[in-house]
């Protein structure tokens, strides 16, 4: 690579190749690279570009709290990003394409117990699933009015099951245009009955940011629920893999239709059994619905983190959060009659 400056072997300097969308910083630099540079996952560095400077994890997954830094090597990645999780980190760093990252080792698996307790690592390969759905993280919130699912254009399974499923509108939470045309474009993924749904107008583009306590985030939800309530259903809602950004839109249908706290919190996991195999009652499993699931009901709650959740009217809450981010109250009475109806 003919960018990149070696100074020593705890310490690489490279260039920003790319700004992802939602604001992470892909590097110019491999993560065999920087494997060789003597990093590993689990190691405390310090990043710098700028005037920025901060000591972040090295992880394979977003495992750090929201609003905090990290280094990331997903399995499936090739180059290292910088990421501010649910935040960007471009408009924080100041930082632009080209742009130089100087990344120190700061210490040797300082964060390697996070990494272990938090790794999560799914296959690609169908076999290993016990069903289409499952691998498709495909399920329905209200069977025949409301789906969630992955990408029907990262999985071709998810593409025939929302056929199946007659679905006739979907609001797609985490692409562009741009990004929908280069996927197509690169012909890796056969979707004919989403492009069917996308050349007809019945698939809502939100490329929303990860940080679901942002204004921007629940106006972009209630943008998509209008949407939904424009077109005839059944409707389906999804982002890349159905586990984040499309489990707080389903968190919010689940509350409107009456479910409680358990039954919520249950389907929200059930993504992580199907993707991870993550254990109901394990060490893990609880670690991540008290980091993801019950961090977003505190959200829609507009409580503060940790604070009791118990006694709350799910049904007003979700209400409530539409409703101060823009969704009018006939919409909000609306979208629940078409749900519970």
């Amino acid at each position: 690579m003919s960018s990149l400056v070696l100074q020593n072997p705890a310490e690489i300097t490279v260039p920003v190749a790319e700004i992802e969308n939602f604001g992470h910083a892909l590097l110019d630099l491999s993560v065999e690279d920087f494997n060789k540079a003597g990093f590993d996952l689990g190691d405390v560095v310090t990043v710098s570009a700028g005037s920025f400077r901060k000591d972040m994890p090295f992880l394979n997954g977003y495992y750090v709290d929201n609003g905090e830094y990290m280094v990331r090597a997903f399995p499936s990645d090739t180059n290292i990003a910088v990421c501010l999780n649910y935040g960007r980190f471009n408009e924080v760093a100041g930082i632009a394409e080209g742009d130089p990252v100087t990344i120190r080792l700061r210490e040797k698996a300082g964060a390697l117990a996070l990494q272990q307790a938090c790794s999560l690592i799914s296959s690609n390969d169908r076999a290993d699933y016990a069903s289409d759905e499952e691998f498709a993280n495909f399920r329905a919130i209200v069977p025949g009015r409301l789906y969630r699912s992955s990408s029907p254009l990262q999985n071709p399974l998810t593409d025939s099951l929302i056929r199946k499923a007659g679905i006739r509108a979907v609001m797609n939470l985490v692409d562009s245009e741009e990004t929908v045309r280069k996927t197509l474009a690169a012909g890796k993924v056969d979707c004919p009955y989403y492009q069917e749904l996308l050349r007809g107008g019945n698939v809502i583009l939100l490329c929303m940011p990860i940080n679901f306590a942002s204004v921007e985030f629940g106006r972009g939800i209630v943008k998509g629920f209008s949407f939904l309530l424009e077109k005839k259903g059944p409707y389906l809602i999804h982002c890349l893999k159905g586990k984040d950004r499309a489990a707080f839109a389903s968190m919010l249908a689940e509350m409107l239709l009456g479910m409680g706290r358990d039954e919520i919190l249950a389907d929200y996991m059930l993504s992580y059994t199907n993707y991870y195999k993550v254990k109901p009652g394990s060490e893990k499993y609880n670690m991540i619905m008290e980091r993801e699931a019950l961090a977003m009901m505190h959200t829609i709650a507009s409580l503060k983190k940790g604070a009791s959740l118990d006694g709350i009217n799910w049904q007003a809450a979700a209400a409530q959060y539409l409703i101060a981010h823009g969704m009018g109250k006939s919409a909000v009475a609306a979208f629940k009659a078409y749900l519970t109806e």
